[in-house]
C-alpha cells in the first residue's frame, strides 16, 4: 500500500511539472528571496484551491450541488477555510479541509475532519527543481494512527503546490500563496 502511495504521488508530481509553463520568469532576487526563506525555515502556504482524486462517490457529490459556489469536482475553492500549512524551524503545521473518501477503518474524530498534523517531520529534504526556479520539498509525518507523505513545490513568484498522500484516505491537492511566516 505505501509503494501504490509513493507511486501515485511521484506520478502525480511529475505530471504537475510536465504542465507547467516552460517560461521562467523568476527574477535572481525572487529565487534568492525563496531560497532563504527555506534555510530560515519559517514559511507558510495558505491554501486557496483544493482538488480531490476524482471518484464516482465525490463525482456524485459534486452533481448534487454540494460543493462552494465557482467550484467543480476537481477544483474546488477554499480560500474562506484558512486552510494552512506552515514550516516553523524544525517543525511542521498543517489544517488543510478535506474532500474524498475515507479508504481505511480506524480512529474517526468528527473534530479532526480535516488533514491535520503537527510534529517534526520525518525523512525531509529540499531539492531545487528540474528548471532551476523553484524548490521541491518532501517528507512524511504521523497524527495518531494516520500518516501522510507530503510532497511541496515551492516557487519564487510566491505560489505553491501541495501534493498530501494518507495512509488512510484518497489523495488532495492544494494550490496556495507562499509567504515568509512571522509569528503573531
Amino acid at each position: 500500500m505505501k509503494s501504490i502511495v509513493k507511486v501515485g504521488a511521484y506520478i502525480i508530481l511529475l505530471t504537475s511539472i510536465a504542465c507547467a509553463s516552460s517560461k521562467n520568469n523568476a527574477t535572481q532576487e525572487e529565487i534568492a528571496a525563496l531560497d532563504q526563506m527555506i534555510s530560515n525555515r519559517q514559511f507558510e502556504i495558505k491554501a486557496n484551491w483544493a482538488q480531490p482524486m476524482a471518484t464516482q462517490s465525490f463525482n456524485n457529490i459534486a452533481n448534487s450541488g454540494l460543493l462552494p459556489p465557482g467550484s467543480t469536482a476537481s477544483r474546488i475553492d477554499i480560500s474562506g477555510t484558512r486552510g494552512y500549512f506552515r514550516m516553523v524551524g524544525d517543525s511542521v503545521i498543517a489544517d488543510l479541509p478535506f474532500f474524498g473518501e475515507r479508504r481505511m477503518g480506524g480512529y474517526y474524530n468528527q473534530n479532526k475532519t480535516g488533514i491535520i498534523f503537527e510534529g517534526i517531520p520525518k525523512d525531509l529534504s529540499f531539492s531545487r527543481n528540474k528548471k532551476g526556479d523553484g524548490q521541491t520539498m518532501r517528507f512524511t509525518i504521523s497524527e495518531e494512527s494516520e500518516g501522510f507523505q507530503v510532497i511541496a513545490l515551492l516557487y519564487p513568484n510566491g505560489t505553491a503546490r501541495l501534493t498530501v498522500s494518507s495512509t488512510h484516505r484518497t489523495n488532495m491537492w492544494y494550490q496556495g500563496n507562499l509567504s515568509e511566516y512571522k509569528e503573531k
